[in-house]
């Protein structure tokens, strides 16, 4: 559907509603009121038989009897009577866009009422009405007016923020947090979709994309039925405009099921983390943060870049915000010059503590409301300092108004934006008010201002021109997946998961390069195997039933001879057969045994919103009890393949920690791609693990390479 279908939800000529009561504790009667004292721009139509008027409105028996033209109808009547509203609407001819506000469908679970459901949505489709709900408070829309929801004390303050939720009660809470602000948080729109039988969560994202009076996007989220459509329409509109997500719902996938590392440590709420941060969206935890990182993006200039000085008139309050800034590798401490140091101390109180660490700058309780704005305006001034958490406690002697004139004067001065705490109280409201009224957000706590810059800060990053840039030489990623490798369409075919050595010559037919890797049916073989790669080797058990060939003694290390591979091969049947006398003993696999170098492990598993995921980490056996992992979804590129490396401990090691030589991160990121490019080729494949992989100072090396498909035994 295009997105300019809904428009018809937010801009309707006029507005019908069905089931309009006079009874105020009903929902029709508060949605009615709400858009009479409220001032709906268009024209309104209260439709019940029972009525005639409601509200110094003219109320209409059916929806063939209003007048006007009707574009969007809101629907407030018990379930089993909204097919038959929906008739008439169908009937009518101009009706566009309809709101169910009733309850009673596919939510209760029952038979009856989810084909109700279905009932109502066919009759909608085939009359070309888009429908929003049931089980929904429908849209806001400040611009003019329109107010569906009937949420108590709700302010159609105006503003650039827009709201998509999937819970009305969550949604609606938003605002009134936003409300209950000292100056009230202005909002352009606001949509719940209920139950989504028709118009789902990410059509209103996309429409909110495209809405030139939406500067920052808020949502509310329990589930998203297409991850990757998510991800392509938000890597499209966060290079325009903020998309802030509250994901709720942290759930592990089923690792019992899992046969892999990866699918044990992919749980769902870490493939949601990987896959809104690798599409531009910002996670946040709570409705408070979501209210807090809306307000600063819709107030404030964007940084120009992520360093951060932290100007306080109290020391533990300045340390808290110390601390949140520290936790996230976003941002980093202004390094502020040393002219900036000795104007600092030209103007504080001498108690006062600058730059102790660089960055951070401690008033102290002495410092009246001119030393705060011209400390303030000496950090604006420093080329360092990219944005400035300003906190401060005025004392009793110091009402805090003062500061927040003097403080106001100076910040709206410069294009860097200034987050403000004032401790929580009363005594603070009116100071908190004045900076609200002259654009600057304030915030009751260190963490709460320190966590919305945090937010701002990397919204601007997403928003620079240099992050176009660098995505678009980084290249779009373009699959093939129409022609599944021989291999996998082999194993398919037999009911099992491919063999190591099939493993193997998958990885090497996309390009990574690989170490030989010989299939031995017997002993014999297994010798001549070995002769033909060189000494020392590894043999491997290969059987369908064996995933872990260590558990059951399945492998032989660094054997130097023939004769070695010949005595290690007996000994290793022998051992596996005892320890899993079902299995289908197939052979052996011999490969060089290779040394020295970092052990990692990237493996893939296939999630059921976002599809082939990619896994990196510290390799080895304490990869599960470590879990110092990473996850992007696949398809992506080498930058994201570097930053995926760099966000776990291992990065580290691989740098070369503590004198240690640097490892090939480059074949490493190499490596991550194609294993992506593959599961994304040949969408049969599971699970993969390949674990260890050896990276040396030049190249790498797959050590175990374990490939799981769908179907197989």
């Amino acid at each position: 559907m295009e997105a300019s279908s809904l428009h018809s939800f937010f801009y309707p000529k006029g507005v019908a509603v069905v089931g309009a009561s006079k009874n105020p504790n009903k929902a029709s009667h508060q949605i009615l009121r709400s858009m009479v004292v409220e001032g709906f721009t268009g024209n309104l139509y209260p439709v019940n038989p029972g009525e005639t008027e409601l509200l110094g409105l003219k109320v209409y028996p059916s929806l063939a009897a209003v007048p006007g033209e009707c574009d969007l109808v809101v629907i407030a009547v018990p379930a089993p009577h909204v097919p038959g509203v929906m008739r008439e609407a169908a009937a009518r001819g101009d009706v566009k866009a309809a709101i169910i506000v009733s309850a009673g469908f596919s939510e209760t679970g029952i038979p009856e009422r989810v084909a109700l459901e279905r009932e109502t949505l066919e009759i909608a489709r085939q009359a070309a009405i888009r429908v929003m709900g049931p089980n929904c408070v429908g849209v806001i829309n400040t611009e003019n007016n329109l107010v569906t929801s009937f949420h108590p004390g709700l302010k159609m303050v105006k503003g650039n923020i827009a709201v998509f939720t999937q819970s009305g009660a969550a949604g609606g809470t938003i605002l009134m947090a936003g409300h209950a602000e000292p100056a009230p948080m202005g909002f352009a729109k606001w949509g719940h979709v209920g139950n989504m039988s028709d118009v789902t969560n990410l059509e209103l994202l996309e429409y909110f994309g495209e809405d030139p009076t939406v500067k920052v996007i808020a949502g509310y989220v329990e589930s998203v039925r297409d991850g990757r459509e998510l991800m392509r329409l938000a890597d499209r509109i966060t290079r325009k405009k903020p998309i802030l997500l509250l994901k709720v719902g942290r759930t592990e996938l089923g690792s019992k099921a899992a046969l892999s590392h990866t699918g044990a440590l992919a749980g769902s709420d870490r493939v949601y983390d990987a896959a809104l941060a690798q599409c531009g969206i910002i996670r946040v935890q709570t409705m408070t943060e979501l209210v807090d990182a809306a307000r600063a993006i819709s107030m404030l200039p964007m940084p120009k870049g992520n360093r951060v000085c932290i100007l306080t008139e109290a020391g533990g309050p300045g340390i808290i915000a110390m601390d949140e800034l520290g936790a996230d590798g976003s941002v980093t401490l202004a390094p502020l010059t040393q002219e900036t140091q000795e104007k600092l101390a030209k103007v504080l109180p001498p108690m006062a503590m600058i730059a102790k660490p660089n960055g951070y700058v401690d008033m102290t309780a002495a410092a009246m409301e001119k030393q705060h704005a011209e400390a303030l305006r000496i950090v604006l001034e420093d080329p360092n300092v990219d944005s400035v958490i300003l906190i401060s406690v005025p004392p009793t002697f110091l009402p805090a108004e003062w500061v927040a004139r003097e403080v106001a004067k100076v910040a709206k001065a410069y294009d860097k934006p200034v987050v403000i705490n004032f401790m929580m109280g009363e005594s603070m409201a009116a100071a908190r008010r004045h900076l609200e009224e002259n654009g600057l957000p304030t915030f009751e706590t260190p963490e709460r201002a320190a966590r919305a810059l945090i937010n701002l800060t990397k919204a601007a990053a997403r928003l620079a021109p240099g992050a176009a840039a660098e995505a678009a030489a980084a290249g779009a990623v373009e699959i093939d997946a129409t022609e599944v490798h021989p291999a996998v369409r082999e194993a398919i075919r037999q009911e099992r998961n491919l063999l190591e050595h099939e493993a193997v010559h998958l990885l090497s037919d996309a390009g990574v390069k690989t170490h030989p890797c010989l299939f031995a049916r017997n002993r014999e073989a297994a010798m001549e195997a070995a002769d033909s790669i060189g000494y020392p080797v590894v043999i491997k058990v290969v059987s369908p039933q064996i995933l872990h060939k260590s558990d059951y003694g399945g492998v032989r290390l660094n054997l130097k001879d023939r004769e070695a591979v010949g005595r290690a091969y007996d000994e290793m049947m022998q051992g596996v057969r005892a320890k899993a006398p079902d299995a289908e003993i197939l052979g052996a696999v011999v490969t060089p045994f290779v040394t020295g170098g970092a052990e990692v492990i990237v493996g893939m598993t296939r999630d059921p919103q976002f599809g082939p995921v990619i896994m990196f980490g510290m390799g080895g056996i304490f990869v599960e009890v470590f879990k110092d992992v990473s996850f992007r979804v696949a398809p992506f590129t080498r930058q994201e393949a570097l930053a995926m490396i760099d966000e776990t401990k291992a990065s580290a090691v691989l740098r070369g920690a503590r004198g240690a030589a640097p490892k090939d991160v480059e074949a490493l990121a190499d490596l991550l791609v194609r294993v992506g490019n593959i599961a994304v080729a040949n969408p049969q494949i599971r699970e993969m693990d390949l674990n260890p992989v050896l990276v040396q100072e030049h190249g790498l090396a797959v050590l175990d390479a374990r490939v799981i498909v769908q179907g197989a035994k």
